[in-house]
């Protein structure tokens, strides 16, 4: 597991990117809470899932509080099918107070089971 968060900053524009390049192999037992520090508006998701012939549910947390796999209820959810790459694409943006997630291979909240390797990448503002 490996996350990086970069960003840039000027008066035109300003983004932040968190890439996790292998998701699947912790996340379904451990999430990455808070991972941009705070609040901000999501743009756009990126899910790698080529490399695993199980389905992958990314897990999201907008709002702030701890995150318990297996007992917290996610705000939002995407499925990604075996061996398949999915862009999602938010162009108004979605606002968040903090952003966390997990992916397992079941979209039961209490399920934790490691889906496979999955490259998961933010652009957030």
């Amino acid at each position: 597991m490996a996350l990086t968060v970069s960003g840039y900053s000027s008066s035109n524009l300003s983004y932040k990117i968190a890439t996790e390049s292998n998701a699947g192999a912790t996340l379904a037992t451990n999430a990455f809470a808070d991972i941009f520090g705070g609040s901000g508006t999501l743009y756009a998701i990126d899910i790698d899932h080529k490399e695993s012939n199980t389905t992958a549910y990314l897990k999201l947390k907008i709002t702030s509080g701890d995150v318990v796999i297996g007992t917290t209820q996610p705000d939002l959810m995407f499925e990604v099918g075996a061996s398949t790459a999915v862009h999602i694409n938010i162009p108004t943006g979605l606002t968040f107070s903090q952003l966390s997630f997990w992916v397992t291979s079941d979209p039961a909240t209490s399920h934790t089971s490691d889906p496979g390797e999955t490259l998961i990448t933010f652009l957030c503002a």
